[in-house]
């Protein structure tokens, strides 16, 4: 054992299942395990780590943790400056989509007092950016010091040099931030995905931030003005690192036979969202289906569902369209009371992703980072770009006036189709001349993530030591 390894001490702390897949399963604990210990924190069952340590083939410290509930002025005061921060975001992009992120839960009297409290309070705020950092300021002093005090504790018997959160989103993650600045342990956070830094979702204070390219730095620049741009660590995101590794590729005969496809038909994919980013997405797969099924002899659609939606409103397109549509659910463990934020993926959905895209000629969907996934192997993705119902309340001009896709402004990034009637010929011709469709795809996706795309482990894991 190595002095460097004697003086090193990660620990990795994952608030929820989706930070598995891109951190812990990447290259980052390959280039760590040499230099330093491992210790793993979560709210998580140590089941949801087993691949961790076989792929990686290490033991690590592991300690289940529960997040304490806030008190009720932390989170008034936390949610407020959420509500006055959307407002600024807003204003400072001339973009109303961006106040859609503010969602209030309905499920109890108490909650929407709190929210109708928080958005009181953050329309008096919202126009003094000063305010806005005060009450976030004051949102941290009513964090209990009785939990506070139980990480620093905690911290003093670990010994931990560095800590990693695998995202920015949960609140109950500040104490542990606070606890470790007092003990001087250095402290970073992922920012997850390329749409959060407008949506006012960095519910930690950490020492650095990782991103994924100049983009979102310049962003973190503009909607967080008070963080040092050193502090921002243009790194990139491990999660493409996956689609260049060969050796995950199944032949074409052996992927039809695991998953029951027709291999002499070409695959489309659908991909799916979640339920609140697209409600009426088994519309759209049914228009698909409708649109497609005269090509049938030909064709075959291969349906992936989003990760947190095993919900049935899918079920009846499935089974009408039998054999056009073959559905492939994504390998997650989703045995958990807390909702999404207790799935996580096993270690065979990666796998299975990268033969998905790698095996069809195309991915159509509503918005979907897919479309940067599938590129990996220069595939098109084909955008759906119409309303499918008559809800006023939702609308994919709405979808696609979200700040991020203002990333895509003056390229050619994806196809688009604008109703259910070009449906068909837009995929034909797709299939026909696919590098005609998105010739920009690469210079999109060089703008949203660092490349080369094989060093994003080990430049956060470089990080971290």
């Amino acid at each position: 054992m190595t002095d460097n390894f004697q003086n090193k001490h990660i620990l990795f702390l994952v608030p929820d299942g989706v930070g598995i897949k891109n951190y812990l399963y990447s290259g980052i604990i390959k280039y760590l395990r040499s230099k330093a210990k491992i210790t793993i924190w979560s709210p998580l069952p140590i089941e949801a780590f087993e691949d961790v340590k076989k792929i990686h083939q290490i033991e690590f410290g592991y300690r289940q943790i529960t997040f304490k509930p806030e008190s009720s002025l932390t989170r008034l005061y936390r949610e407020a400056t959420t509500y006055a921060r959307l407002k600024r975001n807003t204003k400072l992009k001339t973009n109303p989509t961006i106040l859609t992120n503010w969602r209030k839960p309905g499920y109890s009297i108490k909650a929407k007092l709190l929210y109708k409290f928080a958005e009181l309070l953050g329309n008096f705020i919202g126009d003094d950016y000063s305010k806005i950092l005060m009450y976030e300021a004051k949102s941290q002093k009513h964090i209990s010091a009785d939990i506070i005090k139980k990480y620093k504790k905690d911290f003093e018997e670990l010994k931990p040099t560095s800590i990693f959160i695998t995202h920015q989103r949960v609140p109950g993650v500040m104490p542990i931030c606070i606890a470790a600045h007092k003990l001087g342990i250095e402290t970073t956070t992922a920012i997850f995905s390329w749409d959060n830094l407008p949506k006012a979702r960095l519910a930690v204070k950490t020492d650095n931030y990782v991103v994924w390219s100049h983009w979102m730095k310049d962003e973190m620049k503009d909607y967080y003005p008070e963080i040092p741009t050193d502090k921002v660590l243009r790194l990139g995101t491990p999660q493409f690192e996956f689609y260049l590794d060969n050796e995950r590729i199944l032949s074409r005969e052996d992927f039809a036979k695991k998953y029951n496809l027709d291999s002499k038909r070409q695959w489309i994919c659908f991909s799916g969202d979640d339920i609140i980013t697209s409600p009426y997405d088994q519309h759209f797969l049914r228009d698909v289906a409708e649109t497609l099924n005269a090509e049938k002899d030909t064709l075959q659609i291969i349906f992936r569902r989003c990760p947190v939606d095993f919900s049935d409103r899918y079920d009846e397109v499935l089974k009408k369209y039998e054999g056009l549509i073959v559905a492939i659910d994504p390998l997650w463990n989703i045995q958990s009371e807390t909702g999404w934020v207790g799935y996580f993926p096993k270690y065979e959905d990666v796998n299975m992703q990268i033969n998905l895209a790698y095996h069809c000629e195309l991915v159509v969907n509503l918005g979907s980072t897919m479309a940067l996934d599938f590129s990996t192997f220069n595939k098109p993705c084909l955008y759906l770009n119409y309303n499918p119902s008559n809800d006023m309340s939702w609308s994919t001009e709405i979808i696609y006036n979200f700040q991020h896709f203002r990333s895509m402004q003056g390229l050619n990034a994806v196809g688009w189709i604008k109703s259910k009637s070009e449906i068909r010929q837009q995929v034909l011709n797709t299939l026909d001349s696919p590098g005609d469709i998105a010739p920009d795809i690469q210079k999109w996706k060089e703008k949203l993530v660092l490349h080369p795309l094989d060093e994003s482990s080990k430049h956060i894991a470089k990080a971290l030591l």
